[in-house]
């Protein structure tokens, strides 16, 4: 639109394994605090590179994932190696109605936010009622990841803010090229500290059950950044 070009997914055609984008690996940072989910639920498919890695890594996980164009899903089928099972299905539909409908039923461990329409996210996917509607369907330890894109979104302390005010806690992944912004956001009484997550991360890297060295996905915690009132 107006000559503008926004990266949404991308994948080695080669090597469909490797996490190409630098967000997909801060999205994952949400293992350092819950590393065996059960239920996933992903709001947005793109390249389905999010949903095909953990269906890899935890195939015993149900994942479900929420896209409301039928085209990016048959996109992602013909080039982006998108496998639908009985463990990860493809909803056509409204994130936030689909949230909505899961009211009173089994809750997610995961809960990952990567809608988008051009370079912005969704507006009613926003808010602190929205907010407030995932936390309803989140798991106890349960963990909510926002893709809070890049340069061009503006808004990302005014995110910040929306979210700490639902959620108890909030952490903030930045890489250094400033290409991507991921915010996780638990109901944990106890603030995890950085030394707190490199400890998670080593239990991970050791465990081998992942191709992805968490230790790097650490480096890019920002703590404080984006966290002050805009």
């Amino acid at each position: 639109r107006n000559n503008d070009f926004f990266l949404q997914s991308r994948i080695n055609a080669k090597d469909p394994q490797e996490l190409v984008l630098v967000y997909s690996k801060m999205t994952l940072a949400n293992l350092l605090f819950q590393p065996e989910p059960k239920r996933i639920l992903i709001i947005g498919l793109g390249g389905a590179v999010l949903p095909n890695r953990l269906h890899d890594w935890y195939p015993e996980a149900w994942i479900d994932v929420v896209e409301i164009d039928g085209k990016i899903t048959a996109i992602a089928k013909e080039f982006f190696f998108l496998r639908e099972s009985r463990q990860c299905k493809v909803h056509e539909e409204d994130g936030r109605l689909f949230i909505q409908s899961q009211r009173g039923k089994e809750k997610y461990d995961f809960v990952v936010l990567d809608a988008f329409k051009s370079g912005s996210i969704p507006y009613h996917l926003k808010t602190a009622e929205f907010y407030s509607e995932i936390r309803d369907i989140l798991a106890p330890g349960g963990v909510v990841s926002s893709n809070l894109y890049g340069k061009s979104n503006g808004l990302k302390p005014h995110d910040s803010v929306t979210f700490s005010s639902i959620f108890k806690q909030t952490y903030l992944f930045d890489d250094p090229d400033e290409i991507a912004t991921v915010l996780h956001a638990t109901d944990h009484e106890q603030r995890w500290s950085k030394e707190d997550l490199e400890r998670s991360a080593m239990k991970i890297v050791i465990s081998k059950r992942i191709p992805l060295d968490m230790r790097e996905v650490v480096a890019m915690y920002r703590p404080g950044k984006y966290e002050e009132t805009p």
